[in-house]
């Protein structure tokens, strides 16, 4: 099973981080010290570039699968939005100097308020992040048509970011 599996997994219940009540016991390793969850469009005006870089990890992605392979008939019994690239995700994130890199791709520096939340961790201690493709086109079930509609909204990023 690869890092990508895990997160591609979905699992219905909630994973919480098991606590070692001895910090002694394991030197805090594998202890989150810092975790927090950013949306790129709250951090970055340039939409333009987070469509760039939604795009990219979707292209980069070997598990995509288009509207969670589900055709209209099962999306009409979901009787919710189902995106196209719902479940998208990358671990090619990184932080240099402030400035935020996925895939690759700069998305500018982080503004003040965010680099001051993890500049206490950042270079001293273990790195992880991912993110999510959010938006996108979707299907919903349509009550007033009886059939699936295709809509669109803006691609996104949830951003993920933990120091251990």
């Amino acid at each position: 099973m690869g890092i990508l599996d895990f997160f591609k997994k979905g699992s219905k219940e909630k994973v919480q981080p098991v606590s070692d009540t001895s910090e002694q016991g394991n030197n805090g390793v594998g202890r989150i010290l810092f975790q927090t969850r950013w949306k790129g469009s709250a951090l970055f005006a340039e939409n333009s570039l987070i469509q760039k870089v939604a795009e990219r990890i979707i292209q980069e992605d070997p598990f995509c699968k288009s509207f969670g392979s589900l055709d209209d008939e099962a999306i009409a019994r979901t009787k919710r939005r189902i995106y196209e690239y719902e479940q998208v995700t990358t671990v090619n994130v990184a932080i240099k100097d402030g400035n935020l890199m996925i895939e690759g791709m700069s998305l500018g520096k982080l503004p003040a308020k965010q680099w001051n939340e993890i500049n206490p961790y950042y270079g001293k201690n273990d790195f992880t992040a991912f993110v999510y493709v959010t938006g996108g086109r979707y299907k919903a079930y349509s009550d007033d048509s009886k059939t699936v509609e295709i809509a669109y909204t803006p691609y996104d990023l949830d951003i993920f970011v933990q120091f251990e």
